[in-house]
């Protein structure tokens, strides 16, 4: 049978509809994602914190040359640096693997920086396996026994992630904080699209097993 107008009509109308509906919930996952930027924790709320070690868990970002620190790294470091000084916290995991084989890992880069910035080796933990926001969480749980607080530190833009992420693996007690500098607006408007598509893309996993479909598997890392 060949369709008629009204059937291309009302077929264009349910695509219309469907494209409004798409579009308006990843607006709000868009709006939920920015409206995580405050994180849900700060030096004071840590300052108040009873006994124990507070941890830190620092996420990795994008390495430049094979083994230098790039801006996501600096900003994040140095936030987990400040806490640090001011005894607010007393020990920090950097998670993060390699991007290629042919760079030094995420952890290890952060780890100079780190040092650089008058933090005690001692004191710090490295997770230098991970290659995405899932695998940071997942393969950082064995290192964070001891504490009896753990704040992670990223990026504003990626906190929403860390939170989603840290629920549905059941964490229950890590809090989240932003980088004390942020990036530029342009890059940060396309990393908030990004995190909204990362989202989406994580609640589909719980409930379709949607890796078959792909080649590859990505969470869509912003780094």
């Amino acid at each position: 049978m060949i369709p008629g107008k009204s059937h291309i009509r009302w077929l264009i109308r349910w695509v219309l509809r469907l494209l409004s509906v798409s579009g308006g919930v990843f607006l709000l996952i868009v709006l939920h994602v920015v409206s995580q930027f405050p994180g849900d924790a700060d030096s004071a709320t840590l300052r108040q914190a009873q006994g124990g070690t507070i941890c830190a868990v620092v996420f990795g970002a994008a390495v430049r040359g094979g083994s230098e620190a790039g801006p996501g790294i600096t900003r994040r470091v140095q936030a987990a640096a400040d806490l640090y000084h001011q005894g607010s916290i007393q020990t920090i995991i950097l998670t993060g693997g390699k991007g290629s084989q042919i760079q030094e890992s995420e952890a290890a880069v952060m780890q100079k920086v780190a040092m650089r910035l008058g933090i005690d080796s001692e004191d710090l933990r490295l997770e230098d396996k991970a290659t995405s926001t899932w695998e940071n969480l997942a393969f950082t749980k064995e290192l964070v026994g001891d504490c009896s607080s753990i704040i992670a530190i990223s990026d504003r833009y990626h906190l929403a992630r860390i939170e989603y992420l840290a629920e549905l693996q059941e964490w229950g007690n890590l809090r989240t904080l932003p980088a004390g500098r942020v990036p530029l607006v342009s890059f940060e408007v396309r990393a908030v699209v990004r995190e909204a598509l990362g989202h989406i893309y994580y609640t589909l996993r719980q409930y379709f097993d949607i890796e078959k479909y792909v080649s590859s598997v990505s969470d869509f890392q912003v780094l």
